[in-house]
């Protein structure tokens, strides 16, 4: 962030702070922070710098003038602590500033601007980062995923799990780049929207003394807002929103509400009016009467627009509401509903007064974030009264939120069936949330796209018809339907999940962080904590796939910080367990276990499958990473249940694929066969499935067992399927050199060569390090197979110094092997000694049989290479044949034919230099065996070898 680029007048925001470099003033959530001059100027210049790294030296220049005479490093270092105890950081675990030992600080938490006109925009160093590739997050499988991954060719990359709060198994960036710099649209260009009057029912007071008809509370409102708004004149604002903001920013539930009040509450609601009021149960059990005290305010004066009393039987329950209903609509000058719409309210609204009581009370229960306890109202719900349509639906949401995928079908499929006289609104909404249940993702845009043809200027529906476009992978239709909310008037198009949703549409990282940042600021502003939270999850995921990803865990602790508080822990769960995949993906494995540990306890008692299946799955990702695939293979079993429960098939094959690179890590490759073979047959009941993990993992085992035809066919079948997958370039580029290993199986060289650099220059483009020194390794392969190891030798070491600054010792292993493998070509023969000893030792640390088996034959290669004059009998000889048959036995033995051949090559080398003829009918029946499997480069590497040897027996002996 340049500090010329920057007025005079900014305002600073970072997390629940801004910081006003005209006023000099710092706030937290909009309370002034006191701040001494000092600390105030290095956060000024820290925030102008934001990301930069900022010397002692250039603050003592900033605070100081020339001349001065103070103790500069102590004085500084109490300029600092002062400035994080103003902003409640921690310089051992720092949300904003960041410590570097004797090079200086870094602010490393977002920042956003907000100039003189009050215009918001993003850090700099947030827009310029990979603006001219989009570095977007891998997406295999239908699932956002990350995680660290084992990127040996022959080792395997996990599949990890991220579970997103709008859609489940959703993918989070679609390749569709919108415009950033979008003006507001003005009255010239805007389209005219039909806006109609909007209310909400903020709920009734329970002033009984009775604690027990406090449903009457919930259950009330939903059947007043059911009433005014079945003929569609009216907007109502669901009582969701409203119940959120209420535990946001909660207001006084007795009396009027003064002006400031109302309208702070109708600007987050985007609401004209407001009912509220109060109710009163007294009578014996069983002859209850209730009196109902109603307000309407409008919300932008705060005047007293009816106030009135009903009275009624507790048994006329609905007929009370309708009463109430009726005096409003009379109020704000509405005729009385249409015959039909009078019928199709009572379709909803449960009119046994027990299924009344449980509805409301399972219903506030959800909106408590306690699904659990729904769950179990709402089934009591639909057993009293088994045809009331809305309780089948938000009994579906609640399994919804437990994770039970196939419940959740049910449950939808029965609103579904008993929708047809509900309100239109809502028999379309129940429609929408079936289709959406069962993954038809273009039915559901479908009606949602009708609904808000007729109710333009619907936030909700807008909203819901983005989010079903994005699943059903329509990133334009998505940002087309954007356009149209922002066309609303305001404050309904300023509504900070706008935002959220836009940034899902933005194929580019930057782009998404600046619209993400825009809808924090907003939340914010409207003091919407759950919003709040929600925006700031969405920036930690953004973040984890970015190159700050530094700044992961202040954004994921915030919104971890407000779900907790506001009682949403399997939210919190999230929040914790992205913070876990982050110390995964950079290696800090231990603080990740611990992480995962902690998001588990937050799940634990909520009865839900499909978080806590996502934070096993993603814990053994790293128990797999540490060697530990006894544990690891426990948390992927644990988590396949889990899932299993859900009726998730898609994560369910996630976590089998998961449990099949154990087996191939264990070198039981017919078990892994079944196991890949069984994970496509779930795919395959996917629409769409997404087996392109799948389909190459299985071609690596194939070629590794000599089913080079088979292997072929996969790799092909992977990239088919992947290339598909825009922004996938994890998987993308890992499928390619899946099938550029079976052209250099092959012998063709050169086409494997073309594909492996065509991987390399997307990994370099979208900046990982990690896959771009697996592509250098597999290049330098090529290169020793073409004699030329002079070039390889840079490739590998280059490629070595990355995997050991990634603590990745599987993939450093086989990079040392094969730079022992070039240095021996080149005659160094002690370099090259020792580079294989220090790849058998990393190998130590893996039980995959494909790091150590090719350890030992190089050994024993170099053992024979380094003998000038020796029998046959040499120990140094038979050491090696012995080491070599020992290779070649349990290779043979454990269904690895290509590392098989390599031993047979390395063991006919051998006895070449013993007894050629032996030798050559060695090489000869290598080569046969080789060809006949379509391993091209096997059997010409033997015929090469029959060409080249000289026999030495004058220096090795006759015989063997």
């Amino acid at each position: 962030m340049a500090q010329e680029s920057l007025a005079s007048g900014t305002i600073f925001r970072f997390g629940l702070f801004a910081a006003d470099d005209l006023e000099k003033t710092l706030t937290r959530n909009g309370i002034r922070v006191r701040i001494q001059d000092q600390p105030f100027r290095v956060l000024i210049y820290l925030l102008r710098r934001s990301g930069e790294i900022v010397s002692r030296e250039e603050l003592k220049q900033k605070l100081w003038p020339e001349g001065t005479y103070v103790d500069f490093d102590g004085s500084i270092n109490v300029i600092l602590k002062k400035l994080r105890a103003a902003i409640d950081d921690d310089s051992e675990n720092p949300r904003f500033i960041e410590t570097l030992p004797r090079r200086g600080y870094r602010f490393i938490a977002p920042v956003s601007l907000i100039t003189d006109d009050r215009k918001v925009v993003a850090s700099e160093g947030m827009l310029q980062a990979h603006t001219d590739v989009p570095s977007l997050p891998p997406a295999a499988r239908g699932l956002d995923t990350n995680g660290t991954l084992l990127r040996s060719r022959g080792v395997l990359g996990v599949a990890a799990v991220i579970l997103l709060a709008v859609a489940a198994a959703a993918g989070f960036w679609f390749a569709h780049r919108t415009t950033l710099n979008r003006p507001s649209p003005s009255a010239a260009t805007q389209i005219s929207i039909p806006v109609r009057r909007s209310v909400a029912v903020l709920g009734f007071q329970n002033l009984s003394g009775r604690p027990d008809e406090s449903w009457l509370s919930t259950a009330c409102a939903e059947m007043l807002s059911t009433e005014l708004g079945a003929d569609g004149k009216l907007r109502l604002v669901p009582g969701e929103d409203i119940a959120n903001l209420r535990l946001a920013s909660p207001w006084s539930q007795t009396g009027t509400l003064d002006r400031q009040t109302t309208a702070r509450i109708g600007t987050s609601l985007v609401s004209d009016l407001l009912v509220l009021g109060s109710y009163t149960v007294v009578g014996p059990s069983g002859h209850e009467n209730i009196r109902f005290d109603v307000r309407l305010q409008d919300a932008k004066s705060g005047q007293i627009l009816a106030e009135f009393s009903e009275l009624g039987t507790a048994q006329e329950l609905f007929h009370l509401v309708s009463k109430v209903g009726d005096r409003l609509r009379d109020r704000l000058g509405l005729t009385s509903m249409e015959e039909s719409d009078a019928a199709s309210v009572l379709s909803a609204v449960p009119l046994d007064p027990e299924a009344a009581r449980f509805y409301g009370l399972g219903v506030a229960k959800l909106r408590q974030f306690d699904a659990l306890a729904a769950r179990d109202l709402l089934e009591q719900t639909t057993r009293v009264d088994p045809k009331f349509s809305l309780a089948h639906a938000m009994l579906a949401r609640a399994w919804q939120q437990l994770g039970y995928q196939s419940k959740r079908v049910i449950e939808a499929k029965k609103a579904l069936d008993l929708s047809a006289d509900l309100p239109q609104a809502e028999r379309m909404q129940v429609q929408g949330d079936y289709y959406e249940s069962i993954g038809q993702h273009e039915q559901a845009a479908s009606i949602y796209r009708a609904l808000f043809s007729l109710y333009p200027d619907n936030v909700e529906y807008g909203l819901s018809l983005a989010a079903v476009e994005l699943e059903a992978g329509h990133g334009s239709q998505a940002s087309e339907t954007v356009k149209r909310l922002r066309q609303l008037p305001s404050p309904a198009a300023d509504d900070p999940r706008i935002d959220l949703v836009e940034a899902k549409t933005v194929n580019e990282i930057p782009g998404a962080l600046a619209l993400i940042h825009t809808a924090v600021n907003k939340a914010s502003a409207q003091g919407d904590k759950v919003l709040y939270a929600q925006a700031r999850r969405d920036e930690c995921m953004a973040l984890l796939y970015s190159d700050h990803q530094e700044m992961v865990p202040a954004a994921c602790n915030d919104a971890y910080d407000v779900f907790l508080a506001t009682g949403n822990r399997a939210a919190a769960a999230d929040a914790v367990r992205l913070i876990a995949d982050r110390d995964g993906s950079i290696g800090h494995f231990d603080e990740a276990v611990t992480t995962y540990q902690k998001a588990l306890a937050l799940t634990e008692g909520l009865g839900e499958h499909e978080k806590t299946g996502a934070i096993l799955n993603n814990m053994a990702i790293v128990f797999t990473n540490q060697g530990k695939l006894d544990q690891a293979e426990q948390l992927y079993r644990q988590a396949k249940s889990h899932f299993e429960q859900a009726g998730d098939v898609a994560n369910t094959a996630t976590a089998l694929v998961n449990i099949a690179d154990i087996s191939y890590l264990r070198g039981d490759l017919p078990q892994a066969e079944r196991q890949y073979q069984q994970t496509l047959q779930l795919q395959q009941q996917l629409d769409p499935g997404d087996p392109g993990y799948t389909l190459y993992r299985l071609a690596d085992l194939e070629l590794t067992e000599g089913k080079v035809k088979q292997a072929e066919l996969h790799a092909q079948q992977a990239n088919a399927v992947l290339e598909k997958k825009k922004g996938a370039y994890q998987y993308a580029t890992t499928a390619t050199v899946e099938l550029a290993s079976v052209y250099e199986a092959q012998g063709d060289l050169g086409k494997a060569l073309q594909l492996y650099n065509q991987a390399l220059v997307i990994r370099q483009k979208v900046g990982e390090a990690d896959l771009v020194a697996e592509s250098q390794e597999e290049i330098a392969e090529v290169l020793i197979e073409q004699h030329q190891p002079q070039k390889a030798e840079p490739l590998l070491r280059t490629a070595i110094a990355q995997f050991e600054q990634d603590h990745a010792d599987p993939d450093a292993s086989s990079a040392y092997i094969l730079l022992s493998r070039a240095l021996q070509a080149e005659g160094r023969l002690d370099e090259a000694q020792q580079a294989v000893q220090h790849g058998t030792q990393l190998s130590l640390n893996s039980p995959d049989p494909t790091l150590r088996l090719p350890a030992a034959i190089q050994t024993a290669r170099l053992q024979v290479a380094a003998l000038k004059v020796a029998g046959p009998k040499a120990t140094p000889v038979t050491a090696a044949i012995q080491r070599l048959n020992a290779a070649e036995a349990l290779a043979r033995a454990k269904g690895y034919f290509t590392i098989a051949c390599d031993a047979r090559l390395a063991l006919a080398e051998i006895e070449m230099k013993i007894d050629g003829l032996a030798g050559r009918s060695l090489l000869g029946s290598l080569a046969a065996d080789a060809r006949s499997r379509g391993f091209e480069l096997i059997a010409q590497n033997a015929e090469e070898t029959m060409k080249t040897a000289r026999v030495e027996t004058a220096s090795i002996g006759a015989s063997h």
